[in-house]
């Protein structure tokens, strides 16, 4: 299913209903064109997407947007949790959860299973 986030309650809802409790703002709010054709770094972060639904290519040659939430209820990891959120107009098109610093990771959205 296509998620029409058209504002930031939509997305923090989105987050919500992926298990996240996230900072009311985002952190950060970038907007990019994705290239024309995928290359690397998107290849590999685009299979990333692919295993949660979401395909970048879709986009290519189109201004994307990412918002980034500051996670506050990760599990284990109570600081340095970010959400990422990509739109291509108000359509959702990617995302991911990262951890910065030394025990750093990237992952789906999906809330980590015990």
């Amino acid at each position: 299913a296509a998620w029409q986030l058209t504002g930031n309650a939509d997305r923090i809802a989105y987050l919500e209903s992926m298990g996240w409790q996230v900072e009311e703002e985002p952190v950060e709010t970038l907007q990019f064109l994705l290239p024309e054709k995928l290359e690397e770094p998107y290849l590999t972060y685009n299979e990333l997407q692919d295993s949660q639904g979401f395909d970048l290519s879709a986009c290519c040659g189109k201004q994307v947007a990412r918002y980034t939430y500051t996670v506050t209820n990760y599990p284990e990891v109570p600081d340095g949790v970010q959400a990422n959120l990509f739109l291509c107009g108000d359509r959702l098109v990617g995302g991911d959860i990262i951890a910065t610093g030394e025990n750093g990771f990237q992952t789906v959205l999906a809330f980590p299973e015990k």
